[in-house]
């Protein structure tokens, strides 16, 4: 999901005459014939650049031993750092381009070392979700790496007010990025010709969705709860099942479907299927600081959903989204009210919501930000 984020920034950065390199977690060839062992035959090969656009490209270096490990040992972590700017230099060499100054943007704690690769580089780090486990508990490493990274980061980006106010007076710099889709998505979710996903529709209306990871962050407790209590309503949940998810305790229920994987180019027809949309997460530290794009493509599909308590959907309209406790009879109270919607007037409003939060007007903003405070004069 966040490959349409690149794209979206590729876009804007292409009128500087910029490119963009999204990098995979480098491959280490001690720990990726264990985890990767698919990934063993890259180390015969010339490390990978797969070009995406006219200026976005995957890249697929390679450094000594796992960063995990090198973590705990500084000659392992030097090594590490030798390894990878031995990776840039060949990737500019491919490019042709020249950059001894790369601006420099990742997403969490552990990835720290690439600071250390160029040392006037600019550092932006993006967080998309509170630094703590699925139960919301602290984790002791990442909030040790975080800590030591503060001095190194010259920019955070917060995805909800909730996560700049947490982290963001420990920064130099720190700004709300937000949370959307990309245009193209937006385009196709919007249209109104859209018809929906015909083995979806074979389950009797009304039909409560969910879409993406079905794993132990939803709050399968709560879930029971309602899918006991509703026997007259079918939940769909469309997204690949992980282990951790009850599957077969769940399946015991006639009205609860497990539809399995599917294309994200179908995603219209999938959510054209719903009559509301469902995020049934964990109450708790990790979700309550969210800002979900699963949010913003049922707005951008015009269909009203029902949260767990996420304090950056309050801001949007009770009418097109509830956010309610984890509790059984909230949730049927607000799905029952979502159920009762007028369609046209909850596709207006979704559709205006999914129009201001387009990825490609966030980037240029941030973008036209960070040259007027970086780069100006």
């Amino acid at each position: 999901m966040r490959r349409h984020m690149l794209y979206a920034l590729s876009h804007v950065v292409k009128e500087l005459d910029c490119s963009v390199v999204a990098v995979n977690r480098p491959l280490c060839r001690f720990t990726t014939v264990v985890k990767k062992p698919e990934r063993m035959r890259e180390f015969f090969e010339k490390p990978l650049i797969e070009e995406l656009d006219n200026n976005l490209f995957l890249f697929s270096p390679r450094y000594f031993i796992n960063d995990l490990i090198a973590a705990h040992f500084t000659v392992l972590e030097s090594m590490n750092i030798k390894a990878l700017r031995k990776s840039y230099r060949y990737l500019m060499c491919e490019l042709g381009i020249s950059e001894d100054r790369p601006i420099i943007w990742f997403h969490h704690p552990q990835q720290y070392y690439i600071t250390d690769l160029f040392p006037d580089s600019l550092n932006v780090l993006e967080l998309y979700d509170n630094l703590v486990d699925y139960d919301g508990h602290s984790i002791e490493a990442v909030d040790r790496k975080e800590t030591g990274l503060r001095d190194k980061i010259d920019l955070l980006l917060a995805t909800s007010p909730k996560l700049l106010e947490k982290y963001g007076s420990h920064y130099k710099h720190a700004w709300l990025s937000g949370n959307g889709l990309d245009k193209q998505t937006y385009e196709r979710l919007s249209k109104e010709n859209i018809e929906p996903g015909a083995e979806l529709i074979k389950i009797p209306s009304p039909r409560i969705g969910y879409t993406g990871i079905i794993s132990k962050r939803l709050d399968w407790e709560l879930i029971e709860a309602i899918v006991s209590q509703k026997p007259e309503w079918n939940f769909l949940f469309v997204g690949p099942v992980q282990k951790s998810a009850p599957l077969e305790k769940m399946s015991q229920y006639h009205n609860i479907h497990f539809t399995g994987k599917y294309r994200h180019s179908l995603m219209p027809e999938v959510l054209k299927s719903f009559d509301v949309g469902f995020m049934p997460y964990k109450d708790n530290d990790f979700f309550r600081y969210s800002n979900p794009l699963k949010f913003y493509e049922f707005a951008a599909a015009g269909l009203c959903s029902v949260s767990s308590e996420m304090e950056v959907l309050s801001r949007f309209d009770p009418r097109f989204v509830k956010i309610v406790p984890n509790n059984a009879e909230d949730w049927i109270h607000a799905i029952e009210f979502m159920l009762q919607r007028d369609k046209e007037e909850a596709e207006t409003i979704g559709k205006q919501i999914a129009r201001e939060h387009i990825w490609d007007n966030i980037y240029k903003e941030v973008i036209e930000k960070i040259n007027t405070e970086f780069f100006a004069g």
